[in-house]
């Protein structure tokens, strides 16, 4: 997970909506509130998960941020199919 951390502006990141401003995500703010926390862990796991998938990708400008992004959206999309009612 090294390699997030050396994208530039994460260690600014504070909140799930810093995280999604950040990475220029759309999100329904009162339900990412209730899901914030859960949404994060799903990203962190994702994030550790994709280290194979991030070195088929070091040649694409920008691939570690556009892979966070990714990542980051598909644990919202998991967390919000989840907590549907």
């Amino acid at each position: 997970m090294a390699w997030f951390h050396q994208l530039a502006g994460t260690a600014t990141l504070e909140s799930a909506e810093d995280f999604f401003e950040f990475f220029q995500l759309p999100y329904e703010p009162q339900q990412l509130r209730s899901v914030a926390i859960i949404v994060l862990r799903e990203f962190r796991q994702q994030l550790q998960q994709a280290v194979p998938l991030r070195q088929s990708l070091t040649a694409v400008a920008d691939s570690d941020w556009h892979l966070a992004r990714r990542l980051l959206a598909e644990s919202y999309q998991r967390v919000r199919q989840r907590s549907a009612p």
